[in-house]
Order: C-alpha cells, then structure tokens, then sequence
C-alpha cells in the first residue's frame, strides 16, 4: 500500500477538553489529541455531512469509521507555537513541552471551567455535583489564538476522495473533538492542510510504502504517541491506554476497549525502534 503525508493545522475556535484523569474533582485534560479522538471525530464530520464510497454507505456511522481506519492514519497532533509543535519529550526526570516547561504550558494554555447541579428543592447546590474541567484554551495568555497541528496519512483510496485541501475542506473545514461538546467544547477549524510536510515533528525517517505508515525512531528520540511497551525500549512513563466506543445499540461511549499497556508520548527511546501507526492510534513495533 502507498500512503501520502499530509500536515493539518486547525485553529481552536472553543475551550478543547480531551479526557484524562481526576484529580479531586478536577477533571484533568491532556495538552495533545491523541490518534483516535481524531478518528472519532472525523468519522462524525464525514457521516454527517454526506460523504460515502464503496464500503461506507452515506449515514452508516460504523462502516464510515471502518473504512476511515483501513486507509486514513492519524499522528497526535499538539499545540502548535512559533512555527513549531509543543511536543512532550524529556529532559531527565522533567518533562517538557517544546522549550516550555510543563509548568509554563500550563500557565499559558489551560484554564477550567466549574460546574455543579441545582437541588430543586432547596435551590443550592446538588451534594456532591460540584466539579471542574480543565481544558485547553482557544487563546493564550497572550491573547494569541491557540492552534493544534499534526500528521495526516492517506492511503491511495482515500486520495482521491479528501486528498487536496478543497476536498478535505469540503467535508473536514471544522471539527468537533473531545469531551463535553454539549456545552460546545471541541471546536476546531482548518487553517491549513499541507501535502508532505513534517511539521518539525524530530523529523523521523518515514516509511509510507507498508501496510500502514511506519516511523523510524533513534535512540534519544521522544516517542510522539501511545507506544505499545512490547519490543520497545524508553525512558518515561507508562499508563494503560482505554477507550470508549459508541454502538448503535449503546449509549455513547459505554463500551470500552481492551487495556494496551503503553509507553506515554514523550518517553525517550533508548535504542532504535521501527514503529508502526496501528488502526487504532497507538504506536507499535514491527519488524522490516
């Protein structure tokens, strides 16, 4: 299979929440879109804004998302600053963002927002109701609207259909990614889709030729997604990976997938490793 790389850049023009653990009642949120909030979200955007093709039926939210993740491939994409990504990676024990420290991304980017249910019956707040989301902001402390960019692999079936930024932005102009988009978190628009771009992601060696996309990754290298720990050998954190699915006969997000034991984005390689972008997101040794 030959697959082309693109990089998209999307402005935030809402407060972006992507879920991550609690904190007391702080809901924390990650500083990245992973890998498949983005196929979730351009599943939805291709479903309801009519796109169909062999396979997909127009509307069929299932066969869509199947057809997405057999020849569409997704990189994190991170904040994007000063013409380069704040990407996670480590210095020592400290992890940094870019040239920022996780302190200052903080400091400059989030912020949360504080919630709580009514008891109707004595017109104060519900016990217990009281919580925050923390959320990526749609502008800086400095007033500069916040942009989030990353890869974007197409397969040759998909090139046809969303491969020039007026196809993309036919049916991918915005998106809507993240949690709590009832209150209208998660808006995204395109800014700018470019063919063959790298982004200043490290710069690997890419593979596009495979099966699926594959990244060549050299020892001190930050690892720029979820990383199966299976064959991999890094310095950094690990946290089990799961996700919620949403099935026509389900409410949304109640089913959950299998647990991955995974190496976090921003672990350091401390020897090489070819790595591949399964279907799912997360990244995974292979062999040539």
């Amino acid at each position: 299979m030959k697959w082309q790389m693109y990089t998209a850049t999307y402005e935030l023009r809402s407060p972006l929440h992507i879920g991550y653990h609690k904190v007391g009642n702080l809901q924390r949120t990650r500083t990245y879109i992973p890998a498949r909030n983005l196929w979730g979200a351009v599943t939805e955007a291709l479903t309801r804004r009519g796109f169909y093709t062999t396979g997909a039926p127009q509307g069929d939210y299932q066969k869509i998302g199947e057809w997405i993740k057999a020849h569409c491939a997704f990189g994190y994409w991170f904040i994007w600053e000063n013409d380069a990504p704040l990407c996670p990676h480590y210095e020592g024990n400290r992890l940094k963002y870019g040239p920022l420290t996780a302190t200052e991304l903080e400091r400059r980017y989030l912020d949360a927002h504080v919630t709580t249910a009514l008891d109707a019956a004595t017109t104060s707040a519900q016990a217990g109701s009281l919580h925050e989301v923390e959320f990526i902001m749609p502008y800086n402390r400095e007033g500069v609207r916040t942009q989030v960019s990353g890869w974007v692999f197409l397969e040759e079936t998909a090139w046809s259909l969303l491969g020039t930024e007026s196809k993309w932005r036919a049916f991918l102009e915005t998106l809507q990614v993240g949690g709590e988009r009832r209150y209208g978190f998660g808006q995204l628009r395109l800014t700018e889709l470019r063919l063959n771009a790298k982004s200043n992601l490290e710069k690997p060696e890419l593979t596009l030729d495979a099966r699926r996309p594959c990244i060549e990754v050299l020892p001190g290298c930050p690892l720029l997604a979820h990383t199966l720990i299976t064959g991999v050998e890094a310095r950094g954190d690990i946290e089990p990976l799961v996700g919620r699915e949403t099935h026509n006969s389900h409410t949304f997000g109640r089913v959950l997938t299998s647990s991955r034991v995974c190496w976090t984005p921003g672990s350091v390689l401390t020897s090489p490793a070819r790595l591949e972008i399964h279907q799912d997101g997360y990244w995974r040794h292979t062999v040539q």
